[in-house]
């Protein structure tokens, strides 16, 4: 079920009479707006807009990369107004009246009012949940984030003195938001024991750096996504990925020697050009050669070796060095698993800055092309 931030808004677009009013204006109509994440900042790209009347699509297209769209040719009418980015939706009610010869309706920027359940397990670096409060999935009152933030600090078997590990324990704990604290009565091994508990989110956040000692119940996250669930990993937390990729026989092969990348920055090739569009006319982000700066690495991260091109769908491709090796390597994927979706990211989100970097702004776009992964 998803949840909401408010109410489902209604709009209703009445205009008074007018003396000059056109006696054949049906089809005159167009209707635009401007899809945005609720901080009413961030344009939403690629999402579905729907106009439907009486549960018939008249209209439909699809927003640009900066979140706009338009609907042309509409006759005057009672009409509901959809638009969705996979789980990220809203619903509003427009009315068309034929007594005013105001056509063109411009409805500004329109938040995502309806939204997944989502459970973010914390991490000793990664924080994929400052990402998803800053876009403003957050109680407007209380400050509260809208979403389970689960400890994922159990026990860890990592060797003691590995640099990866040593440098995320330095980091563990940090984060400047006292907001985003795990906030239920569970942690990550209540919820990855229990299907019940996984069958409650429809987006599950894996940070690097989570209790890796419940490998032995990643079938659970297995069945989850088949059965429709979504799962977001990075780095280290791709261990929780190997029941899915069968130990590298389908989707993803992790490189071994594991946890061997080298690398802390590179210029990565982006691939989807709405990716790059979304970047450059929403952020100024400065894009050369189609590539873009991605410096959230540490010391010991692990390398995909290789990919099923028929299932999985790389973003980005970079050079790096791994295990005394530089070529270039790609650094994050999407896929499709049954009747769910998995995006694995070798890189992390920073969250060490006021303003969001490059990296966080991929990672958020990435988030929303996981939300829409089923519907492709």
């Amino acid at each position: 079920m998803k949840k909401s931030i408010v109410l489902i808004l209604s709009l209703v677009l009445v205009f008074a009479c007018s003396k000059d009013k056109s006696e054949n204006i049906e089809g005159d109509f167009s209707i635009s707006g401007k899809f945005v994440t609720p901080n009413s900042n961030d344009a939403i790209s690629k999402a579905s807009v729907k106009l439907y009347s009486n549960s018939t699509i008249v209209k439909e297209t699809d927003t640009d990369s900066e979140g706009n769209f338009t609907l042309s040719g509409i006759e005057s009418g009672e009409y509901e107004l959809t638009i969705a980015k996979g789980l990220f939706t809203t619903t509003q009610n427009v009315i068309l009246d034929e007594t005013n010869d105001v056509f063109d309706i411009t409805l500004d920027n329109i938040e995502f009012t309806s939204f997944p359940n989502i459970a973010v397990v914390t991490g000793s670096y990664d924080h994929i949940e400052d990402v998803l409060y800053n876009i403003g999935l957050v109680n407007p009152i209380t400050q509260e984030p809208l979403f389970d933030i689960i400890d994922g600090s159990g026990p860890f078997d990592r060797p003691i003195g590995d640099a990866h590990n040593s440098r995320h324990q330095s980091l563990m704990g940090r984060n400047f938001n006292p907001q985003l604290e795990p906030n239920v009565d569970f942690d990550f091994g209540d919820l990855i024991d229990s299907p019940t508990l996984l069958s409650n989110y429809d987006i599950i956040f894996l940070n690097c750096g989570l209790d890796n000692s419940k490998l032995a119940s990643s079938n659970n996250l297995t069945q989850y996504v088949a059965d429709g669930g979504l799962l977001y990993a990075t780095d280290w937390a791709y261990e929780y990925l190997n029941d899915i990729t069968a130990d590298g026989n389908q989707y993803l092969s992790f490189y071994n020697p594991y946890k061997s990348g080298e690398s802390l920055s590179t210029e990565a090739e982006v691939f989807n050009t709405d990716l790059l569009d979304w970047l450059t006319l929403n952020y100024n982000i400065t894009i050369e050669n189609n590539t873009v700066t991605i410096d959230e690495f540490l010391p010991s991260w692990q390398v995909v070796d290789s990919y099923d091109e028929t299932t999985v769908l790389p973003w980005l491709n970079g050079p790096i060095t791994y295990n005394g090796i530089t070529e270039n390597k790609y650094l994050a994927y999407t896929f499709l698993h049954g009747n769910g979706g998995v995006l694995y990211s070798s890189f992390h989100t920073e969250n060490e800055t006021s303003d969001a970097t490059t990296v966080e702004r991929v990672m958020q776009y990435l988030t929303f092309e996981l939300s829409d992964l089923k519907n492709e």
